[in-house]
């Protein structure tokens, strides 16, 4: 390794410079790579409702209603105009009201059984069970906001696909300005160079950048990935640059720069690829997750920390000899008081903490039996934001409510009529929709049409 190392620090000007190319290139191909915001991609491909969404795509075009739209102080007239301008958007499938029911738009809303009308109409608000092609969300949705304006609200399983793309984009940016700030804050606090963390900062960029955008070799990752990986990536490869400039800081005492660097690197490889590999390999156990989206944050995560480690020692020795004289003009005193007293009383008390932590591990696990957790996208967005604001009301109004899709074989009328009475009579279930239920049970199945 000292040999290898020593060539490093000869060639360091030209490993710079690919490292710099390298950079400049993965910045550039960042923004091509395609971010996937549909959790249901993500699923196991054997599970049960995969297989069945894949064969319900199969034998059927339409698609499962993934949004709500609800217009407030309407009436009957004033809501099938609505309807109608929801149906000629651009990326809307299908609209459903009241009147699909019973075909018929000019029955008063008071003549419709209670427990239809109010899934759909309450309170002088009504309530659409819309459609969106899964290929347009976003525009579609921004177009359906500009139709109601302030006087609707609109939630739904492609609304929060819409607007998480939009907001995991400009949230990035917001929590990397944030999370650099802090970085440069500690490392100030923490170091003996005003210069240090700048140095620090360089390098964590360069492996960021690269890692970001040799993403780009697994077509498309996760939004999780894409908004977690950078931060994530930063956060556990920070301690490998700071303990190799201070390990060259120890060297320097006694020999020439070049010299000090490679003792630098060749004492810290087994502390830093120590730290790193088990990282990589925590990371990499990701894989063996069913949910995809482990694989997915587990791969980039565990290339991520590879590249830092791989920063660090070609890319990092030849940015710190290049700069070492100013990180020597440019200190400080330390800023943090001596520790020495502190660990001296804990040494005195080790025993006694031990049996505490020991003490704390039963009831501690005992406690986290009784965690509760929540699935799916309905905690994302909080009541202060748009969504969250929309999904509340919509949720007071008419209350929490999902679209399921029931598929059974064809050839067999007078059970599906029994099945869907049978729907009918479960109180969690608000209404049926089927063939049987808008045209009755009386039509045969080859006179309906095939579209």
């Amino acid at each position: 390794m000292r040999r290898f190392y020593h060539y490093v620090i000869r060639l360091r000007s030209i490993i710079m410079a690919v490292f710099i190319v390298l950079t400049i290139i993965c910045a550039m191909v960042k923004p091509l790579i395609q971010v996937d915001y549909d959790m249901n991609d993500y699923l196991p491909e054997d599970t049960a409702s995969t297989v069945a969404l894949k064969k319900m795509k199969k034998e059927f075009t339409g698609a499962i209603p993934n949004a709500r739209v609800m217009i407030k102080h309407v009436s009957q007239s004033e809501a099938l105009q609505y309807k109608a301008k929801l149906e000629k958007i651009k990326g809307v499938e299908s609209v459903m009201w009241l009147d699909d029911y019973l075909q018929n738009s000019t029955i008063p809303v008071d003549m419709y059984p209670s427990s239809m009308r109010e899934s759909y109409y309450k309170n002088d608000n009504a309530l659409f069970t819309v459609t969106i092609d899964e290929d347009q969300e976003n525009e579609t949705v921004d177009r359906i906001y500009k139709l109601i304006g302030t006087k609707g609200c609109l939630s739904g399983s492609a609304v929060s696909t819409a607007v998480a793309t939009k907001s995991t984009v400009s949230q990035i940016k917001i929590i990397t300005v944030i999370a650099i700030v802090f970085l440069i804050v500690i490392l100030t606090i923490t170091t003996n160079s005003w210069l240090e963390p700048l140095i620090v900062l360089i390098g964590l960029l360069v492996a960021i950048i690269i890692n970001a955008g040799s993403n780009i070799i697994f077509g498309k990752i996760s939004f999780v990935t894409n908004a977690a990986g950078n931060i994530l990536q930063l956060a556990v490869s920070l301690d490998y640059s700071v303990f190799l400039i201070h390990r060259f800081e120890e060297c320097r005492q006694n020999s020439e720069p070049k010299e000090a660097m490679e003792k630098a690197l060749y004492f810290s490889t087994s502390s830093i690829l120590s730290s790193g590999l088990t990282t990589v390999i925590g990371f990499l156990a990701l894989v063996l997750m069913q949910f995809k989206i482990g694989p997915d944050l587990g791969l980039a995560l565990a290339k991520g920390v590879a590249i830092s480690l791989l920063t660090v020692f070609l890319f990092m020795p030849g940015l710190i000899l290049s700069s070492y004289k100013l990180l020597e003009k440019s200190e400080h005193r330390s800023f943090l008081p001596s520790f020495k007293g502190l660990g001296r009383q804990i040494v005195k008390i080790t025993k006694p903490l031990c049996l505490v932590f020991v003490l704390a591990i039963v009831p501690c696990y005992m406690m986290s039996n009784h965690n509760s957790y929540y699935f799916g996208s309905s905690h994302i967005f909080s009541k202060g934001t748009r969504l969250g604001n929309d999904t509340a009301a919509i949720e007071k109004t008419f209350g929490k409510n999902d679209t399921y899709v029931l598929m059974v074989p064809v050839g067999d009328q007078a059970k599906e009529n029994m099945l869907l009475k049978e729907l009918e009579k479960e109180k969690a279930i608000s209404s049926v929709l089927s063939t049987t239920s808008l045209l009755g049970p009386s039509l045969p199945d080859f006179l309906l049409p095939k579209t």
